[in-house]
């Protein structure tokens, strides 16, 4: 099921069953460059190759079963994994706050104003 399918209180579960996992995923500096810049195929690959754990546990919890007893398919995984990833509402909750999280300050370096002790 998609997020979007999820309504009430059961989207709220579902939510905050999913913010550590998929802001581990979507928080990797790697994969998010491999998101935006390569095929959604290598993103794919990279989570899959990176984020076993959080994988497996996203893909459980949007099927309601418990992550701990959670054995998808072989040919499950990559499916669900491409679903979620086409989610426009699941990528944008979990890259904006993502990117948040990430801000930093773009002033210019403030230049020390104290005299030195031999003026």
């Amino acid at each position: 099921m998609k997020l979007s399918d999820y309504r009430g209180e059961d989207a709220l579960d579902i939510l905050a069953d999913l913010l550590e996992p998929a802001t581990a995923v979507f928080g990797d500096k790697e994969f998010a460059r491999i998101y935006k810049t390569e095929t959604i195929v290598k993103a794919v690959k990279y989570a899959l190759k990176n984020h076993k754990s959080e994988v497996i546990e996203m893909l459980a919890v949007l099927d309601k079963e418990d992550p701990e007893t959670y054995k998808p398919g072989l040919l499950t995984i990559p499916a669900r994994l491409l679903e979620i990833l086409n989610d426009p509402e699941l990528v944008s909750l979990f890259t904006s706050q993502v990117q948040k999280k990430e801000k930093t300050s773009s002033g210019p370096a403030m230049e020390s104003t104290e005299a030195s002790e031999t003026e």
